[in-house]
């Protein structure tokens, strides 16, 4: 049979139509017909491979048939993997394809086949080594399908080679940061030249994409060196830009220091980068690394003036506070606020029956109004409405007083003077002596502003801030005996000292929290978690000081057995927050530590979990974490930690955040009211300034919900939404919604819950003089410590109202300025934006009601009153009088009505004519914007900079935001420029003072004449000259 099937030609280029004949000779003992069925069945698989599927069982057995010559095993191993290939099993596919060797699995060749196993290959490597690197003891994909790791990894290394070897180096480099492969990332980087393109590629993969912290920073430390390469080889600046974001990662002052000091010795236009790169790092928001940098680039100041004159300006930049003026002046100057709002918020609470006793509502609109007006210096309306302020009393005065800080944040230079009258007495020798142990609201409140005035703004003066802290610990040290004293003590010192990770202080703050006061106590735990943020404290792994690492991690496991003896809830919720905040940024180093706090049984240690867990991934977008949170959103028995959980995804996705709606859409539709309110939250946080009419559909509903709070969640998440919104956006709907945040303040009939949500939306929606947004991250991609560290603050407010005032942390200014060498804003260098002037303009100004003058109505003349005034006019005439008085009076009322209805009729026709002239001239596409300017975050990718002007920005690829340091093109002409100066230096409604000049006594030889001096003895020649003249008559 076997013969006559060999012997039976299908043609030389004919198709097989059947392959049950070679399957046949597959039982036959002849090696030599077997070996020459494989041949065949190999040639004719792809087509008839559901017939050879039945032989699989076959197939396998000659490919492991050891006494068989390695080709035939070989060759029955491709036709396997190719039936495996077809059965859509790409994992067995893979095993017999590596089985049967390269002659059979040609990765060169371009075919779904070959395409499909190498997809299998790469994901069975990647979950191989991760597990290496995670030293997990699960079994991977490889181990369950009989593949060896040597084998898989040869196969891909011979993948990375033939990538590199066609030129596809982001092929390779992908799949080496996919598989954590430090060794050979660092070959593809070199084998390439070191590209500069594909570092820049390799940097932002590894922050974007990589989900290890300890390997991103291996893969970091290889890029850096690449780059290092690269710059001193070829001094290319966007080498160094890219160096200086490396090294921050990594965490290095030192490196960033030494590259900086580089930029600085170098050209002009190199100093210009240098103070660039300065405004971006003070942008991050971590003052701590900033102080280190500053003090490792003093340490390599030069000498000669040129150089002094550069360090001095990069220290202001630094630590010395200039960023903070820089938005301080603008906020100030550029303030857009509208005093009216504050005035209707505050009409519509004393109005009989809309919530004017309520202090709930008083201390809402209290906070409304330094949101409204946070860092413009401008609290004008508390002065003219002091008593209404008055009318807070206890914690909403500790409040009220506390509500300065917002609005002077980062007015470093008069936060004493301002709050001198407020402040408590200076503690004398003796510890609490002068300290009574009730009252003290106005007192505490005016030391949590001054932490509030010096912890806002991220480019505070270093020096100040630490003269501030001293101030607020002598008396933090002194006021344990008032709670309401020590409560303001603590928030302020934690504020001031953020991210220090000073023991003394933090051993400070622990003895507060020993006294077991509870109000006292949770200000304590929130401090000592601000102190510490992003160190890492309680992990094993940290980036605490060396010094101080055994005490500080014996003080924070005092702490975690602290909160489970105490019996006040607002102590361990004040632990629980300041452990989350420890962990920021810290990622899978502080898993441990969370996995803890998870399973803890008390709710509000797991509540901390939950905040913990959003702080360490921040901004990563980890599918981890994103995980964790929804099964606790969806499982947990305690409401708030579910509320908690929900939020934390904001913070994790706020780099993608349009993943935030589609994520909470099901959440929206809860059945739990905390579950709701923390999605409108969540949605307001991610997508904050954007406007999303998606989003702002989501949450419409969810402003008619029948829980108060869900209510109130929806109004601030949709204000936040808006925020830096002009009237044109989302179709004219966001007027609308303003009305309505009105329409409820003044109703009598909603809730205090929703009401106080309509109130603070108010202010949120024009936080900062309409000059601020909501942003988690800075400009140039890294995460803002004091934006995270302020929202999560902010969202105590749930259980207690004072944490409220944290919201001042998380706004940032969305201005644009443009500064020269000598840190002077040109005010003739102008942006272009590439949209409508209507799409990014301010909101209008509301506008007071004017009365409308009652105009007299004619009056219609009975014939009985004619006939009255006849018979009088008669009477009147027989008694002496004339009835031509009678009749003048009757006509010159008729003249004065007639000329009324001229006017009237004047008045119409003018409008009519002013209504004719106003025609609709078509908008223009582009405008320019000056400098400096409000630039949101939305307009800022619409914009680009005009490279033909006289002024250019030192990095033309950056978006037009924050800073900009300028070069100028013509350094010799004539400058028009502006100085940027502090609110205290500018005058107010007086005249500005003289210019100096020196004075000298009449008579003396240098004395210059007075202007009215010269006009009189002009005249009294004048006057002379004239009696000189002959007369003309």
């Amino acid at each position: 049979m076997a013969t006559a099937m060999m012997s039976a030609p299908s043609g030389p280029s004919g198709p097989v139509a059947t392959a049950s004949g070679f399957i046949a000779l597959l039982q036959e003992p002849d090696v030599a017909l077997r070996k020459h069925a494989l041949d065949k069945l190999l040639a004719c698989v792809d087509t008839l491979w559901h017939e050879v599927a039945e032989s699989l069982p076959d197939l396998e057995t000659i490919a492991e048939d050891l006494d068989l010559p390695l080709e035939m095993r070989q060759t029955a191993a491709a036709v396997a993997s190719r039936v495996f290939f077809h059965l859509e099993e790409p994992s067995q596919a893979l095993r017999l394809a590596l089985e049967a060797g390269e002659a059979h699995f040609d990765l060169q060749t371009k075919s779904p086949y070959v395409e499909c196993l190498i997809t299998a290959a790469l994901d069975a490597y990647v979950q191989e080594r991760r597990k290496v690197v995670e030293e997990s003891t699960s079994t991977g994909a490889a181990e369950e399908l009989g593949i060896s790791m040597d084998q898989l990894q040869a196969m891909v290394y011979r993948l990375l080679e033939a990538s590199c070897a066609s030129g596809n180096y982001d092929h390779a480099l992908g799949i080496a940061l996919e598989a954590q492969e430090t060794d050979k990332l660092k070959d593809i980087l070199m084998a390439s030249g070191p590209k500069a393109s594909l570092l820049k590629y390799a940097l932002q993969s590894s922050i974007k994409i990589v989900t290890s912290k300890s390997f991103r920073h291996e893969a970091l430390k290889v890029i850096g060196e690449c780059l290092e390469k690269i710059m001193n080889e070829n001094k290319d600046k966007t080498a160094a830009v890219n160096l200086i974001i490396v090294y921050q990662l990594l965490g290095k002052a030192d490196s960033v220091a030494n590259i900086l000091a580089q930029l600085l010795k170098g050209t002009e236009e190199d100093s210009l980068l240098g103070f660039q790169l300065c405004f971006d790092l003070v942008d991050t928001g971590d003052q701590a690394f900033c102080t280190k940098v500053a003090q490792a680039i003093k340490q390599q100041a030069p000498e000669g003036a040129e150089m002094e004159a550069r360090w001095a300006q990069m220290e202001r930049v630094m630590i010395g506070g200039f960023p903070s003026e820089l938005a301080l002046s603008f906020l100030h100057k550029q303030s857009n606020a509208d005093r009216l709002i504050m005035e209707t918020v505050k009409k519509s609470l004393e109005e009989r029956g809309s919530g004017g006793r309520s202090s709930v509502l008083h201390n809402a609109a209290v906070l409304t109004h330094s949101y409204l007006y946070a860092g413009t210096t401008n609290d004008a309306f508390l002065r003219d409405y002091l008593d209404w302020m008055k009318k807070a009393s206890n914690w909403a005065k500790f409040s009220a007083t506390a509500s300065l800080g917002v609005i002077h944040a980062g007015h470093i230079t008069e936060a004493m003077h301002l709050l001198q009258p407020y402040l408590p007495a200076n503690p004398s020798g003796e510890e609490g002596a002068t300290v009574t142990t009730s009252g003290g609201y106005a007192e505490g409140g005016s030391l949590y502003a001054l932490g509030l005035i010096h912890g806002s703004h991220p480019g505070s003066s270093a020096e100040k801030r630490k003269e501030t802290a001293d101030f607020l610990r002598t008396h933090l040290r002194a006021s344990h005996a008032n709670e309401v004293i020590s409560h303001g003590a603590a928030l302020g010192v934690g504020l001031t000292s953020m991210g220090t990770g000073t023991l003394a202080i933090v051993n400070e703050l622990k003895e507060l929290l020993d006294t077991d006061s509870a109000v006292a106590g949770e200000a304590a735990g929130m401090a000592i978690g601000m102190v510490l943020m992003g160190t890492g404290a309680g992990s094993v792994h940290n980036s605490l000081p060396p010094q101080d690492k055994e005490e500080i991690m014996e003080l924070v496991s005092e702490l975690r057995n602290y909160a489970h003896e105490t019996q006040h809830e607002k102590i361990i919720r004040g632990i629980s927050m300041g452990l989350a905040l420890m962990q920021y940024g810290q990622e899978e180093n502080a898993d441990a530590l969370i996995e803890e706090m998870r399973s803890d049984r008390d709710p509000v240690l797991r509540y901390g979990a939950q905040y913990a867990l959003a702080l360490a991934y921040y901004g990563t977008g980890s599918n981890k974490a994103i995980r964790i949170l929804l099964h606790t959103a969806v499982s947990d028995v305690s409401d708030d930690v579910r509320m908690a959980s929900v939020i934390g995804l904001a913070f994790v996705l706020f780099k993608t955040p349009e993943r935030v709606p589609q994520l909470v859409k099901l959440l929206l539709e809860s059945f739990n009211p905390h579950v709701r309110y923390a999605s409108c939250i969540a949605v307001g946080i991610a997508m904050a300034g954007t406007g999303d009419s998606e989003s702002i559909s989501m949450l419409e509903p969810m402003l008619d919900d029948m829980t108060d709070y869900v209510r109130q969640g929806a109004l601030m998440g949709t204000a936040m939404l808006y925020m830096g919104q002009s009237d044109t956006c989302n179709g004219r709907r966001i007027r609308s919604f303003r009305e309505k945040l009105s329409g409820i303040i003044s109703e009598k009939h909603q809730s205090t819950l929703t009401k106080m949500g309509a109130i603070l939306s108010t202010g949120i929606i024009d936080a900062g003089g309409r000059n601020c947004s909501l942003m988690l991250g800075s400009r140039n991609g890294f995460n803002k410590m004091t934006s995270a560290a302020g929202l999560v603050l902010w969202l105590q407010h749930w259980h207690w109202y004072p944490m409220m005032h944290m919201f001042s942390l998380a706004l940032t200014p969305t201005y644009t300025i443009g500064l020269n060498k000598d840190f002077k804003f040109p005010k003739n260098f102008e942006i272009v934006c590439n949209s409508k002037p209507s799409a990014f303009a301010y909101p209008k100004k509301l506008e007071e009601k004017k009365e409308e003058k009652k105009r007299r109505v004619e009056t219609v003349t009975l014939s009985t009153t004619a006939k009255e005034k006849a018979r009088l006019a008669r009477k009147r005439a027989k008694e002496g009088g004339s009835a031509m008085d009678v009749e003048e009076t009757t006509e010159e009322k008729k003249e004065d009505e007639e000329k009324e209805k001229e006017e009237n009729m004047e008045v119409e026709k003018d409008e009519e004519e002013k209504k004719v002239k106003k025609k609709r001239e078509p908008e223009p596409t582009s405008f320019r914007v000056a400098n400096p300017s409000r630039i949101t975050t939305a307009q800022s990718s619409l914009c680009e900079f005009d490279l033909s002007q006289r002024y250019r920005p030192i990095r033309p690829e950056e978006k037009p935001f924050g800073v900009i340091i300028l070069t100028d093109s013509t350094p010799g002409e004539a400058e028009d420029l502006g100085a940027v100066k502090a609110p205290s230096l500018e005058p107010e409604g007086e005249c500005a003072p003289p210019e100096p000049f020196e004075w000298a006594p009449p008579g003396h030889p240098e004395a210059v004449p007075e202007p009215e001096e010269d006009a009189k003895a002009d005249a009294s020649d004048k006057m002379s000259t004239d009696d000189k003249k002959p007369s003309s008559e």
